[in-house]
Parts: C-alpha cells; structure tokens; sequence
C-alpha cells in the first residue's frame, strides 16, 4: 500500500528528556508489522501556535496521522484545541461522554475533576475512540470533513489517542489499525536478534539479499537487540528462511517473543534452574526474568549484593580476590556466579558487576565497564564490555547481555560461550541440588 503515514508525539516532558518517549518506537513498530511503514515521526511541545502549524501541514503531506499525547484534562493538555483551531474552530458535542467518565470514576471511589468536562466538546465531524483502560477519549476526524475547511487543501485523516502507552495501545489495536485497513498483522516477518550492532546486521542481511529485497527491510535498534521486518510477499518465507541461516543464533526468535521470554521458556522446556547474583544491575535480571508468566517454575533466588562486604557474606566471595582485582573484574564477577550457583543449587548463575556512572571510574576502570558471568553444568565464563550511554542504559545493556550468555548455554551455542570460558572454574553439579 502507498499509503503516507506519519506519527506525531506531544509533550513538554519529552522533549525535556523527563520521560523517554517510546510510543512513536512502538507504534513505528506495529504498523511495519501490520504491512503499513510510516515515513515521518516528529515530537512536539505543548505549544499551542506549533501544534496548529504542524497539523495544517501534516493534513496536507500525508493520508494518515496518528498524534499521541495531549488528550487529558489538564491546562497542557493542548492537542485537541489545536485540532479544532485548525481544522477551522468547527466544534460539537457528544452526548454521554462526560457521563461515562464520571461513572467510571464513581466505581472507583473518586469525583470526576471538573476538567473531564470539556471531554464531550470534539472537532466537528469528529468519531469517538473508545479507551477501555483510562478515561481519556480518542478522537477520529478528517481535514476537511467538518464545517469551516480548515488545514489548507489537506484532507489527511487524523487518530488522536492519549499519551499513556497502555491506553495508546490498546486503542490501537483495537480501533486504529482496523480502521487503516492494514495488509494483515502477519504482513511482515519479524525477526528479532541479538548481540549484533544494527549495521552487523545489515551487512549480514546484505550478504544473502538482493539489494532490492534489502530495500524493504525495516531494521529497528534497542538496548534489547536488533529487529528486522522482512515483507512476506514476494517470496518472503525464502528470505525470512536465508536470513536466519546467515545470522544463526543471533536470532533469538521470529515473532513478538522478548529475549527473557524465550530464555525462560528454555529454561522450563529443559526442567532446569537459574540464580542471579548482581551488582550494577541491582536486581534487573531477577527482575526482567520473573516478568515472563511461568518464571516461578524455574526461577529459584536472587542477590543484590552491591557492597564488598554483602559480596564476601552471601555469595562466598574472597576477600583476597577483592583486595587484588576489585570489585568491577572478571575474576569477582566469576566468584559470583559460583558463589550463587553454589549457596542456591540452581543448574545455572548469572553475575554482573561494573561502573553504570556517572562516577564511580578509576584508572584503568572507566564508566561503562562492565562484566557478565554465568556458571553452569558447562563451566564458567566471563564476558567484558564497555559500554556507552547513561546510568540506565549501561545497566540494561549488562542484564540482557548476561540473559543472552544463558541463552547461548542453553541452546549449546558452544563456539559463541567458548572464548569467554574461565579456565579452572569447572562445572558439573551444583551444590545441594534439589529437585
């Protein structure tokens, strides 16, 4: 389909860098996924003379836009007014509107503020998006279609949807992409991988694709690894089929699997266990593992252990071996995992230690230095990294490269884990296994 489509997020807080905006990333992703691949997305403040603007030109460049953000009942809430400014000031109201939201709000012991009053008063020609999750209505008008003719010679179809990304998807899903007459959710082949840079990648997809194939390739980057959508028509089994012969077992899944989602399923398809032991990610492995449903089937304990001394105490690790490497090594990353594994009796231990910063770095030991160990029945291993980004994201890029050596254990990927196997640290039972 030649469909234009183009996405627009709102707010202040955005731009400010006080929340990550993640919902122009999730809906990019869902309509490459659905056959239908936007070609702008742009994030605005809460400014009313900008919103205008941008909305009389996008009504005109493109068929579709999809605008989250700004639906709410607060003085910043500024996104349907500038809709109605300019589309030409045409307004009606909707009958029922105000009185749903009340009777929601009574369920759930509150008043309804008298801001939510404004909610019934929309764009005239305007359809109502329901929100089964928040209070916030959704808004479906086109340019054009109401009395005033505003937005220029435009006649694009706007979808208003709140900001909040629980409310913003299920009413996408629910309302939006049917309404878009999308090729299909199966459209596209979704292949998800991981421990590759994006353009590791594409030069592997290069190497097997035409380049006209290549063309129509949607490569999308994350902390969480790298996905590429692969058309399915022509002849996209074939592709989707070579493409995961070159990239071997960097692809973790084809589908909408997370990484932690499949790890666990291979740790209960193969009735084995798994203990963390962290520093710099503070629980985050424990954490993301146990998100997955049926974690509890495999997930037996966890450590936090920031301090030195927490280290020595819970996990059994040498002081001698602090005193000469420090706690940011391979060597007390190592005695983690052992540690974990030992005082658990889980088949299989994580470990992580590093610099997250913005201090903490020392000569010879810069921010972003981080280690990732796992024991199990095969051994030891160690992987270093230095990573580039924030505190949080040095930290997210450790839990999920230490989830993935796990992975790579559990498949048997053998020529992957081998370079970082720890000579001497052995394997075999853990200690007090139970089962």
């Amino acid at each position: 389909m030649n469909r234009r489509i183009e996405i627009i997020t709102i707010g202040d807080e955005v731009l400010r860098g006080e929340t990550q905006e993640n919902n122009g990333v999730w809906l990019s992703r869902a309509l490459i996924h659905a056959g239908l691949e936007p070609w702008k997305i742009t994030v605005l403040p809460d400014e009313m003379d900008i919103l205008v603007a941008e909305f009389k030109e996008a009504a005109g460049r493109s068929e579709t836009i999809i605008v989250t953000g700004g639906l709410g009942p607060t003085v910043d809430d500024l996104t349907k007014e500038a809709l109605i400014r300019a589309l030409g000031g045409g307004t009606e109201i909707k009958a029922g509107i105000v009185e749903g939201i009340a009777a929601r709000m009574k369920e759930r012991g509150r008043e309804m503020p008298a801001g939510y009053r404004d909610q019934e008063r929309v764009p005239l020609g305007a359809d109502i998006i329901e929100n089964p999750v928040g209070l916030a209505i959704g808004l479906r008008v086109r340019a054009g279609a109401g009395a005033g003719g505003g937005a220029g010679a435009g006649s694009g179809e706007f979808f208003l949807l709140p900001g909040v990304p629980a409310e913003m998807q299920a009413m996408f899903d629910a309302s939006v992409l049917p309404a878009l007459g999308a090729p299909g959710i199966d459209a596209a082949v979704r292949m998800r991988t991981f421990g590759l840079m994006e353009t590791q990648v594409e030069d592997a997809l290069r190497a097997v694709l035409p380049e006209d194939v290549l063309k129509t390739i949607s490569i999308i980057s994350s902390p969480r690894g790298v996905d590429f959508y692969i058309p399915r028509e022509p002849d996209g089994a074939a592709n989707a089929e070579k493409a995961a012969r070159e990239l071997g077992s960097h692809i973790f899944d084809e589908g909408n699997a997370r990484l932690e989602a499949v790890v666990v399923g291979l740790l209960v398809a193969r009735r084995v266990t798994v203990a963390t032991a962290e520093s710099v990610t503070g629980g985050l492995i424990a954490s993301t593992l146990i998100s997955v449903p049926g974690a509890s089937d495999t997930f037996r304990e966890g450590f936090v252990t920031y301090s030195n001394e927490a280290k020595i105490e819970r996990l059994g690790v040498s002081r001698a071996t602090l005193d000469a490497h420090g706690a940011v090594s391979a060597e007390v990353c190592v005695e983690m995992a052992l540690g974990a594994r030992a005082a658990t009796g889980a088949d299989y231990a994580l470990s992580t230690t590093g610099i997250a910063g913005p201090t903490g770095a020392v000569p010879g030991k810069p921010v972003g230095l981080c280690f990732a160990g796992l024991a199990g029945p095969e051994g030891a291993f160690c992987r270093k990294f230095q990573f580039p980004g924030d505190r949080e994201m040095v930290r997210l890029r450790t839990a999920y490269f230490a989830i993935d050596m796990l992975r790579l254990a559990l498949i048997g990927e053998k020529a992957r884990l081998e370079p970082f196997r720890v000579a001497g640290a052995g394997g075999g039972e853990a200690k007090g296994r139970t089962r």
